[in-house]
């Protein structure tokens, strides 16, 4: 019946995540025209490109396999591969002035569809996913939508009042994306001629897409990403899962523990985003290069894995996949590579020793990591480290000052157990790894020991700005891999509808129990945001409690060696699984509840006019004009500049004399322990002085030398900072004023 092969199959899921993900983002703010116009872009420019070209080099997954990949992961993996076979044509496109050249893409594809070998590529033999799968991931993104929806958009909302502004790392984002936008190669918009030491290709990428669509960086930055990013996260983890283990529960549980996220007693509304939170965190709306990176590591992943897989050597064209996807991952986000590395360096000595033999396949990888990690390094951050210097613990001691807790021995073991637990604890699935010897196999290596890089480096660097942490965040997803994969080893195959419903059962009581005991610490003090010791220990010895109890109530009544059978141990990974599961109950409680959130505001970037003054500059001038601005500090009259401060450039789109010099890698080489980034002064003190003269003690002599040393066109003064405006306005020979009100003015520097 056809109506019943409908319901069995994923189109209902598919749209039931549709309306409920535009249903969300409208509630939040969002224009359904957006919506519509984000979507067609992303199926038509990304998704078609990236599907067909997946499915070209990767045509032996489905001839040489007697299970096909699915739909499901060309469509997931190939749209997310799509972003990175786009990126360079775009670059290309705006190098020699045609940003839109990327529209060509989805032509030559339909082009390329035509002859023989172009239907064969859509035509090859194509597995179906268990409906089950597509209605758990629905599921799973409808949660993470929910979440993001609670505890993140409204911090963020689409329109602005007139008392509210962006926040700093918006801003910063926001220029990178106006520069991404008009050159190439980039360069620091607010800080002229230095070099762009970043991860850019998200905002490469968001440019792209405001070329093609119209739609402001704003709304992409802070809906339309996040968004994306995680329905494709979700899709694209779940491939990788059911691919490496074969098991379709395994595609399910795998993105479900990645959003549900970690695991502590500390209250379900303190604050995780900064060091607890391995995944779903405010951080991933606040970072986009974190956010489109773990999306950006899906077809990487599934690759890496596939060239480690025993005894099926990959084919040139899965290398050649395999090559592309690294390349366009150390872009997104560059933590990535030298974790990969480690992993890849481990499995070679491994085979080394156990085997006395050069494993050829490890060779290979440790080259093409070597080489990829080479060219981000040098390419993209020009050999800098970004001020990340070894400091043994610091993190910790950072931890316990943002979370109110006295600092003290006993308290800096709590907290590292507290943090191992909440990065750790959803991957004790991994135990099942251990039998049988399958801890041998090269892909479990590899997770392992990259994930223990991964978690290492925030214990032993350190840096102001706390870049030490998104190492351990890029893991999350090896963590995940490696816990369901072990997961699949411990449960029966085919697995039993009353097993199943047993050991959910299971978890969800230990979810419950966790959410109550974590909602009474959380009742015990004042502010929901700070910790205590205690909670920090109750933390750490639960999952410890909870293994003794099993243990004991295993041996006690049988009187004899404990028995590891496989049904018991899946029940103890279920119960420790499900600890995190006070999540989802927290975030279900403060919705039914309609529990009122704090959205608060972020200190104000600039006052009522400021967006209106620079977008007079974007508007009339041209891209390459410079442009010089009297506003340096994030808040004027502050008794030390913050040096983060990004908004002029990122509303004028132009590049700056000199605005902030925060978040720049010459900047960071200045840094000194014990004195925030932000507070470094700047590198160009010479710069500086020109840059002010003209605006404080305005002469033809001042404001001619800041002209002819930098190629400034256009003055953005604001009033609020050190400025004569009326000097300014007299020197009618050199400047012609062009834009005024209470509180900013806009002179053209005259031809």
């Amino acid at each position: 019946m056809p109506s019943r092969r409908t319901f069995l199959s994923s189109w209902p899921a598919v749209g039931t995540t549709a309306i409920a993900t535009v249903a969300i983002l409208v509630h939040t703010g969002m224009l359904v025209a957006d919506i519509v116009l984000f979507t067609a872009y992303v199926v038509v420019l990304v998704g078609l490109p990236g599907v067909f070209t997946w499915r070209l080099l990767l045509q032996g997954f489905h001839t040489g396999n007697r299970k096909p990949p699915t739909w499901f992961e060309d469509l997931s993996l190939g749209t997310i591969f799509g972003f990175g076979i786009q990126l360079p044509v775009y670059l290309v496109g705006l190098a020699i002035g045609a940003p839109l050249i990327v529209v060509s893409l989805p032509i030559l594809v339909v082009v390329l569809s035509v002859p023989k070998f172009g239907r064969r590529v859509w035509t090859l033999p194509t597995g179906r996913v268990d409906w089950r799968v597509s209605w758990g991931l629905s599921a799973v993104s409808i949660y993470g939508l929910a979440w993001l929806a609670t505890n993140v958009f409204p911090f963020r909302p689409m329109r602005l009042s007139a008392a509210k502004t962006p926040s700093i790392d918006e801003t910063f984002h926001q220029a990178l994306i106006g520069e991404l936008s008009h050159h190439v190669p980039p360069k620091i918009p607010f800080l002229l001629d230095t070099r762009l030491d970043y991860h850019w290709f998200v905002h490469a990428q968001l440019a792209t897409a405001r070329w093609v669509t119209g739609i402001d960086s704003v709304v992409m930055l802070r809906q339309l990403l996040p968004t994306l990013a995680l329905i494709l996260t979700v899709a694209g983890l779940a491939a990788v899962a059911l691919r490496l283990t074969r098991r379709s529960v395994t595609a399910v549980l795998a993105p479900a523990i990645l959003v549900v996220g970690g695991f502590t007693l500390i209250g379900p509304h303190f604050d995780a985003s900064t060091f607890s939170e391995p995944f779903m965190s405010k951080r991933y709306v606040s970072s986009p290069s974190e956010t489109y990176g773990v999306m950006m590591s899906m077809p990487a992943l599934l690759l890496i894995l596939e060239v480690w897989r025993p005894r099926r050597p990959a084919r040139k064209l899965t290398w050649l996949a395999l090559i592309i996807a690294l390349f366009a991952l150390s872009g997104s986000k560059a933590t990535y590579m030298p974790i990969f590395l480690c992993g890849a360096i481990a499995v070679w000595l491994f085979q080394l020793v156990t085997r006395r033999r050069i494993d050829k396949t490890a060779s290979a990888l440790v080259v093409i990591f070597f080489a990829v990690t080479l060219f981000a390094q040098i390419v993209l951050f020009g050999g800098q480290s970004g001020a990340m210097a070894l400091d043994p613990f610091q993190t910790i001691k950072a931890a316990l000052t943002s979370a109110n807790v006295k600092i003290s021995p006993i308290a800096a073991l709590a907290m590292t157990m507290t943090l191992l637990i909440s990065w750790l604890l959803y991957g004790v699935g991994a135990v099942g790894l251990l039998r049988r010897g399958r801890w041998r196999d090269r892909r479990v290596i590899w997770l392992a020991v990259s994930v223990a890089a991964g978690v290492t480096v925030p214990f032993l660097l350190f840096r102001s700005g706390l870049s030490q942490m998104w190492f351990q965040r890029s893991v999350a997803e090896l963590v995940v891999l490696l816990s369901v994969w072990g997961v699949a080893r411990l449960l029966p195959n085919p697995l039993p509808r009353r097993r199943a419903v047993t050991l959910g059962a299971a978890a969800a009581a230990a979810g419950l129990v966790a959410f109550v005991a974590s909602s009474y610490v959380e009742s015990l003090r004042e502010m929901p945001r700070h910790a205590t010791l205690g909670a920090l220990v109750l933390t750490v010895l639960t999952p410890f409690a909870i293994v003794a109890v099993f243990l004991l109530i295993r041996y006690l009544p049988q009187g004899r060696r404990l028995s590891w059978s496989r049904p018991s141990l899946a029940m103890l990974v279920a119960i420790l699984l499900g600890l995190s599961l006070t999540n989802v109950y927290a975030l279900t409680y403060d919705i039914v509840t309609n529990r009122t959130f704090n959205t608060g505001q972020f200190a104000a970037l600039f006052t009522p006019g400021g967006v209106d003054a620079a977008t007079y500059i974007k508007d009339h001038s041209s891209p390459d004009d410079i442009v010089a601005t009297n506003v340096h500090c994030a808040k004027p009259n502050a008794p030390r500049c913050d040096n983060r401060n990004f908004w002029v450039s990122a509303y004028t789109e132009r590049r700056i004399v000199i605005e902030g010099w925060g978040y720049t890698a010459i900047t960071n080489a200045d840094s000194e322990p014990g004195i925030a980034n932000a507070r470094i002064p700047t590198p160009y003190p010479e710069r500086l002085a020109i840059n002010d003269a003209a605006f404080q003690d305005p002469t033809p002599e001042t404001v001619g030398r800041l002209v002819d040393t930098y190629g400034v066109k256009w003055l953005f003064v604001s009033k609020e900072y050190p400025a004569d405006v009326q000097g300014l306005s007299s020197l009618t020979s050199m400047l012609t004023k062009r834009f005024n009100n209470d509180h900013y003015a806009v002179f053209e520097v005259n031809e």
